[in-house]
């Protein structure tokens, strides 16, 4: 049995990260660019009003009362080909570009008009209210280094730079296998022994929620030949091959035993961690292997504390854990001090600071628990009480 980090260390370790692909511009979205993106034009392409007012030359301007011929009215979109003359001035919308000439445009609530008159009554400076070409980004310069991450604002941009095609990771590709006799569909009615398949949506939402690519064998009988049948197609499809259940010491428990058969390199099958203890890692070839337990809180923690940052990494995701922070106990919590315990929470923030409250059983079962939590405190190996009012490292889940 290793400790939490020595097991997050061999999994990264062990995780390459995926080749790009091209994908259109609204598929690369939560994805990571494979490639750095130069601006193909200035942005803006042409200096540009910022605000509804007036196009005018600055120089004619004075402190206090200026009187200008308005000539015309620019709409974003139209181009104004005469050049602005002294003693001119050309009504301008926001958007649209500065007239040829002019060098500086007063907002429309500084100033007043009587018919083809503008009278202005401050010195305007040069600039005023103009984005110049380029000012944004210019022409091939970076705008976005590899390794980025692509959230709807990188899109927009991408949009305004004329790509409709970026190559970003590979999405990797998931395959499921939930074992266990016990287990019957969820449209299935509940007989004496029986329970319903839980985890295998709670696994396909959790990776869906982190935009990886999944597909599930469904429930497979503790038989040990369907069990290698289906691990050996799973490392045929899957980039990562993700079991539930059967990796304790159980008579039925054959995953280990199947992974060694196929030729798998096994990590570890025991990490000091609370709810999760029987996690198996292995590789095989280019492909991971996590065997996690069966009871549903052990599978959302064992995923998030280890399987989830081998999905980002391979995604080419930089933030692959989740960044923790400190988290003010309301309640009294208790811990056998074996291992790290990941205690399920509800945090708040509160006058700027976070505090945790106690949502019920931990037990690894407790799936009800988790539907009233948004976070999980951590008390670390050794500690075995901690009291309302003292400070551990937390973390939001589903991030």
């Amino acid at each position: 049995m290793i400790e939490t980090c020595r097991a997050l260390d061999i999994i990264l370790d062990n995780t390459a990260v995926l080749e790009g692909e091209r994908v259109s511009l609204i598929e690369s979205f939560k994805r990571v660019l494979a490639e750095n993106v130069v601006s193909r034009d200035d942005l803006p392409p042409f200096d540009k009003c910022c605000m509804d007012g007036y196009a005018l030359k600055s120089s004619h301007t004075v402190d206090g009362l200026s009187k200008f011929k308005i000539t015309g009215s620019i709409k974003a979109g139209d181009f104004w080909n005469e050049e602005i003359k002294a003693g001119e001035a050309v009504k301008i919308m926001t958007g649209a570009a500065v007239p040829p000439g002019a060098d500086a445009v007063i907002q429309v609530e500084k100033v007043k008009t009587e018919g083809d008159e503008l009278q202005v009554f401050e010195n305007v400076h040069t600039g005023n209210n103009i984005l110049k070409a380029g000012e944004e980004i210019e022409k091939g310069s970076i705008v976005f280094k590899s390794g980025k991450f692509l959230r709807p604002s990188e899109i927009g941009m991408l949009a305004s730079l004329g790509y409709n095609e970026i190559i970003c990771h590979k999405l990797p590709k998931i395959v499921l296998i939930i074992t266990g006799d016990e287990l019957i569909n969820i449209d299935e009615k509940i007989t004496r022994g029986k329970i319903r398949n839980c985890n295998e949506y709670l696994l396909v939402t959790l990776i869906k929620n982190l935009n990886a690519c999944v597909k599930s064998y469904g429930i497979i009988k503790d038989d040990k030949d369907k069990i290698f049948d289906a691990v050996k197609s799973a490392f045929e499809e899957g980039d990562i091959v993700i079991s539930s259940g059967g990796v304790s010491v159980g008579d039925y428990d054959f995953i280990e035993e199947v992974i060694e058969k196929i030729g798998a390199d096994i990590k570890f099958n025991s990490v000091k961690v609370k709810p999760g203890k029987p996690v198996t890692f292995a590789t095989f070839k280019d492909k991971l292997f996590f065997g996690l337990p069966g009871n549903p809180l052990a599978v959302m923690n064992t995923f998030e504390m280890f399987v989830a940052p081998a999905i980002k990494k391979m995604m080419g995701r930089r933030d692959v854990v989740t960044e923790q922070f400190p988290v003010i106990l309301k309640d009294n919590f208790k811990s056998k001090g074996d291992r790290d315990n990941c205690i399920y929470v509800n945090i708040k923030k509160q006058d700027g600071k976070y505090y945790a409250y106690n949502m019920g059983s931990q037990s690894s079962n407790a799936l009800f628990t988790l539907t009233r939590c948004n976070g999980v405190v951590i008390m670390k190996k050794g500690i075995k009480t901690a009291k309302a009012g003292e400070v551990l490292n937390g973390k939001f889940i589903f991030k």
